[in-house]
């Protein structure tokens, strides 16, 4: 839904996801923490966390996440890179893409059918420019003051969530959750000059390598 600011997206974050942004928020306290984003007993999960960050094209979580020296070209099972991620999900970013490819990103990497971003990139906005296009739409999960309201059903969730928690770890974990929350309620998804953007960033940076 070009420049929308409401999709199916615009729900509470995953239990899953929780975890691993609990998991990124908490490892700075660690002195050893880039040892471990390396650590193949570990590294995985952390791979986890940036390509997820990547797919809902939160910038300043992927560039923070890069900086504990994740790879920035970590793939699906299916090859798709980070930054293929980001340009296939719901929210392209123009932050997003500039910090991968800051920290390495290889733009011309391609997936299991042989695409690259740019190629992702390329169709998503063609698709998008063929239709007709639309204003942006406030989520209702926000109110005049662009701040987070719960409906009875997310407000329920959240405290079975909650309880579900050792008391130690509520606090942490309920403040990640809001935050993401409210990261997901102010998304624009598939905004059309973020998108022609990353267009533009790509093709330059593929004729760099």
């Amino acid at each position: 839904m070009a420049g929308d600011a409401r999709n199916q997206n615009d729900s509470q974050p995953s239990l899953a996801f929780c975890r691993y942004a609990f998991l990124g928020d908490t490892i700075t306290h660690m002195d050893d923490f880039r040892d471990m984003a390396r650590d193949p007993k570990h590294r995985r999960s952390f791979e986890k966390i940036l390509y997820l960050a990547c797919q809902r094209g939160d910038a300043d979580l992927v560039a923070e996440r890069l900086s504990w020296g994740i790879d920035p070209n970590c793939a699906s099972r299916k090859g798709r890179t980070c930054l293929i991620a980001n340009v296939r999900g719901f929210c392209p970013s123009v932050g997003t893409v500039q910090a991968l490819l800051a920290a390495g990103a290889d733009p011309n990497r391609t997936d299991e059918t042989g695409l690259t971003a740019l190629d992702y990139a390329r169709r998503k906005l063609i698709k998008i420019q063929s239709r007709p296009r639309r204003p942006r739409r406030k989520s209702s999960s926000l109110d005049e003051n662009d701040q987070l309201q719960l409906n009875p059903e997310e407000q329920a969730e959240l405290d079975q969530m909650r309880e579900e928690l050792p008391p130690d770890d509520a606090r942490d974990f309920m403040r990640i959750w809001w935050k993401e929350r409210l990261r997901a309620a102010r998304r624009v998804f598939n905004d059309p000059d973020q998108i022609e953007k990353i267009v533009e960033i790509l093709e330059a940076a593929g004729e760099r390598k």
